[in-house]
């Protein structure tokens, strides 16, 4: 199934949408002294084709590092800038957010253009006073620069809040902190970041890393994919895969720039893989078409083939037959017999000498009652491989 750039781009797109909306508990922790500034996030997902991506400075922007996803759109998650400036952002729920006429309203990547055109607390502040930032209907974006000097931008009662705070660190999660000041905040995650930073000696960068593995989570649903801290002073940024923080990569964004533009998937930069992370990357292709389908197939359908681009070069993994196999198959185990087929008929045409992919799509031919073209695919299936039983039983059972 060969699709044009643009439809790629759709893709794109409505996964950029489904990754921003949906990603679950990402943790930021931001902390400073009179020496240094220091940044760090846990950030957690479903998706494991995480980027790491360099932007050399430009006319009228920064030089900068993005984490996040890059296939075809930019999705950064967070990231750090020559000048020191670190953002990133935390999931929500619809917050109500609406445009305000007198200002212009951005469009694209919000956090690239935070790091690309502001030097500070201040010039973030200026931006969100200029521009509508539809993103802030379901993220809230924490912001820390070189001083130490940090907020959370949010939006809250029908206007843009700059939360700040008078403790040399502040911590971010999935929650509107706006709503609880002075109050119990309704996050573990939180708590038990804030309550690590409380009792820290000096400040370095594992203090952060400690509070980061502390507040690190753990699922079938979401996980902590990658975690980074920024030192917003020095311009190091360290890296840690799959929620191991026993071994960092460590890089210096002043020495990655004059390198010039480049990018890295996670996966290629990480040798040593843990059974857990090998686990999660074999589900990946299931998982993140299954997200997408959530949409409709159309959307299930076009993941398919961003991933059959992008797995190879982040995994050395090519998308097998099991992929689209998998989903189909869960389909018709839904009575949905329809998307099924379609599922299973590009399988086929992806894998056209698999005996194992025409057997299943003869085997839901069948189910919906279309004998002839059950029958060619089982035929089909034994011209490749003679032996197989289940499709010379099926076979000898429809004749």
């Amino acid at each position: 199934m060969i699709l044009s750039r643009r439809l790629l781009s759709i893709a794109a797109l409505f996964l950029s949408a489904i990754i921003q909306a949906e990603a679950d508990a990402c943790t930021i922790v931001m902390a400073s002294n009179t020496e240094v500034s220091l940044a760090g996030s846990n950030e957690d997902s479903e998706f494991p084709l995480t980027l790491i991506w360099y932007v050399p400075a430009s006319k009228g922007e920064y030089g900068r590092v993005c984490l996040g996803y890059n296939m075809m759109k930019n999705s950064a998650q967070g990231g750090m800038n020559e000048k020191g400036l670190f953002v990133d952002g935390n999931s929500l729920g619809k917050q109500g957010w609406e445009s305000e006429k007198a200002k212009e309203t951005h469009s694209g990547s919000v956090l690239d253009r935070l790091l690309a055109t502001c030097a500070n607390i201040e010039d973030a502040k200026a931006f969100f006073h200029n521009y509508n930032v539809p993103a802030l209907d379901s993220a809230r974006i924490p912001i820390m620069d070189k001083s130490g000097a940090s907020m959370i931008v949010e939006w809250h009662r029908g206007a843009v809040a700059f939360l700040e705070s008078d403790e040399p660190y502040q911590v971010a999660t999935n929650f509107v902190g706006s709503d609880y000041i002075g109050r119990d905040k309704p996050c573990w995650r939180y708590n038990k970041a804030i309550e690590s930073l409380k009792i820290m000696g000096p400040l370095t960068v594992d203090t952060i890393r400690d509070a980061l593995n502390a507040t690190h989570v753990e699922g079938s649903g979401s996980t902590t994919v990658y975690s980074f801290i920024c030192n917003l002073t020095s311009g190091d940024i360290h890296i840690y895969n799959y929620h191991d923080y026993s071994q960092a990569l460590i890089f210096n964004l002043g020495d990655e720039l004059f390198k010039g533009a480049h990018e890295h998937y996670l996966g290629n930069l990480f040798a040593q893989r843990t059974a857990a992370y090998e686990e999660f990357i074999l589900d990946g292709p299931v998982r993140m078409i299954e997200r997408g389908y959530e949409r409709n197939i159309s959307v299930a359908l076009l993941f398919y083939n961003l991933l059959k681009i992008n797995y190879p070069k982040a995994f050395q993994r090519e998308i097998g037959i099991e992929t689209l196999s998998h989903v189909g198959r869960r389909r018709a185990e839904e009575g949905n017999l329809a998307d099924a087929i379609k599922f299973l008929e590009l399988n086929v045409r992806e894998f056209p000498d698999s005996a194992e992919a025409h057997y299943e799509l003869g085997r839901v031919y069948s189910i919906n009652q279309q004998t002839e073209d059950a029958i060619r695919e089982y035929e089909k299936s034994l011209i490749i491989d003679e032996k197989h039983i289940q499709a010379k039983k099926a076979l000898e059972e429809l004749r």
